[in-house]
């Protein structure tokens, strides 16, 4: 250190070149971060750097405890920052009981457990999804322990997620508000053949302080040592899981990308049609994950032949809503989603954007009993000539269109 004049502190570059190495390992460690995570947090943190006297002591403890006490702060500001921006923390579910975003209910308790809504005091209900497609008699269980295992998938909306809560609890809580959710399993664990994963696949709606809604995607699972979600879930793993969750995710960006968009041009959407487009998109979600497990299995000669075939009924599903009546349109009130139904027993499922998801033969049976039961209900004459008019106009030349699904 050496003096700069009479009147000036004594400064040592050294010094100054630690600070700038210390902060530059700071900003790496967030790197990535998103900015409005930051928002609202401390400008600064404060370091408490500890320097032994004795320096003919060779001892590293004290740096290794000053490395590990810098990068527990940047991580618990990162974490921070994350929940006050998205208003839940990353593989947790909320819990409104505790009002905190990380407590003893926040995660599922092993790897077969998915999340299933919250109970009336508003703790995270988390069950085996086998037991659940038990329940409801869902035929998918023979995917989870059949011959041949594969994925099997169920959404839940909005009103099943929260339908339990008392207001109490939910009102006025500071936590994202969760809007829709996949819940899936069978996926396979790395070097554990007899293990397989589930996973709750949670969109949630945070508005604090923003004109846009923002929705983000919380992955809530159990993964068994080694491994860890962000791992299983990369890209360059190649799995049904990754190919399907890095899908999911695209698909949310863009949604969130175009409401922005439309709001910059003065063309705001309602808080409705937001979460009815987030419905629309698990619902296209769950049938792609059906989609890439008929991909994965092998094609026999025949379903080669089925694929091709245009007496198929996923071949005729654009010419029956284009040629069908009003009246043959209904609403299926537990998978949110519009029934087309065309001649010889064909059913087709669309979005209620028009997208069409699959198709099938039902019995006349089976279709009089969904209707007597009211669980597909007929669509208004509104709604109805609306959703014929926006599929006609998606097929004029010049238009982007509406992807069709991928039944096989």
């Amino acid at each position: 250190m050496e003096p700069q004049g009479p009147h000036r502190k004594p400064r040592s570059r050294a010094a100054e070149a630690i600070h700038r190495r210390i902060r530059g390992v700071v900003k790496a460690l967030l790197n990535g971060t998103d900015g409005d995570s930051l928002a609202g947090l401390p400008d600064h943190i404060e370091l408490r750097l500890r320097i032994p006297i004795h320096l003919q002591e060779n001892d590293h403890r004290d740096s290794v405890q000053f490395a590990d006490s810098l990068l527990a702060q940047v991580e618990t500001l990162r974490i921070q920052g994350e929940t006050e921006s998205l208003g839940h923390r990353t593989g947790h579910a909320p819990c409104y009981w505790c009002q905190a975003p990380v407590c003893q209910h926040s995660q599922p308790p092993d790897s077969r457990s998915i999340l299933v809504g919250w109970s009336a005091t508003g703790i995270p209900i988390w069950r085996e999804l086998a037991s659940l497609f038990i329940e409801n008699g869902d035929p998918q269980i023979d995917l989870l322990y059949g011959e041949h295992p594969g994925p099997a998938v169920c959404w839940l909306g909005e009103g099943e997620l929260l339908g339990e809560i008392l207001p109490e609890y939910l009102n006025d809580s500071l936590f994202a508000r969760p809007v829709g959710a996949l819940l899936a399993g069978g996926f396979p664990i790395p070097g554990q053949a007899s293990e397989s994963l589930c996973i709750t696949a949670l969109i949630l709606e945070s508005r604090v302080g923003r004109v846009v809604p923002r929705y983000s995607l919380n992955l809530l699972c159990a993964v068994p040592a080694p491994h860890h979600i962000d791992t299983i879930t990369a890209d360059h793993s190649r799995s049904i899981m990754s190919g399907w969750i890095g899908a999911l995710r695209s698909s949310l960006h863009h949604f969130q990308e175009q409401l922005l968009v439309d709001a910059s041009k003065g063309k705001r959407a309602s808080l409705k049609s937001s979460r009815q487009r987030i419905v629309d998109l698990l619902i296209e979600s769950r049938s792609q994950l059906e989609t890439l497990r008929r991909r994965n299995d092998r094609r026999t000669k025949h379903a080669q032949q089925r694929s091709e075939d245009p007496n198929r009924p996923t071949s005729a599903a654009l010419s029956d809503l284009l040629d069908g009546d009003e009246s043959d349109l209904f609403e299926d009130r537990r998978e949110s989603t519009i029934v087309l139904r065309g001649p010889q027993g064909r059913i087709h499922i669309f979005t209620s954007s028009g997208r069409h998801i699959t198709s099938a033969v039902y019995s006349t049976d089976s279709i009089q009993s969904r209707i007597a039961r009211s669980r597909w209900v007929p669509m208004t004459k509104t709604r109805a000539h609306a959703l014929i008019d926006r599929v006609r106009q998606s097929t004029e030349p010049g238009s982007p269109g509406l992807s069709q699904g991928h039944a096989s």
